[in-house]
């Protein structure tokens, strides 16, 4: 990997995904801000599970909106917290929060450009 130590990060990242209906993911967004988080990425989805209704006999999907975070892993856990908080399964919200791992990560040069500052 040393040809491309200059191009990707060597701090630890982790992806944390937020799964909501659709409407939510501002929430999703401004509590996982609160903990540190620099930014998400919104994709609009259909879901296709147990939670499809019948109605008149068609089927209809419930809208979703996929929230992607990429985080430092020392903060992941503050994120998944705060993101859960806003959008747990009893809410309207009906949220899943989870992290993945990542191997390689370029373009964080915004996070790092806050860490130089402070």
């Amino acid at each position: 990997m040393k040809k491309y130590d200059d191009i990707f990060d060597k701090d630890d990242y982790k992806l944390v995904v937020a799964v909501v209906a659709r409407g939510y993911s501002g929430e999703v967004i401004n509590m996982a801000k609160s903990a540190g988080a620099k930014g998400a990425v919104v994709l609009s989805g259909t879901g296709a599970g147990e939670s499809q209704r019948s109605f008149f006999g068609l089927t209809v999907n419930p809208e979703n909106e996929v929230i992607m975070i990429v985080t430092p892993t020392d903060i992941v856990m503050e994120v998944i917290e705060n993101a859960y908080k806003a959008v747990d399964y009893k809410s309207r919200a009906r949220g899943l929060v989870f992290a993945l791992p990542i191997d390689y990560v370029t373009g964080m040069s915004h996070a790092k450009e806050d860490e130089e500052i402070n």
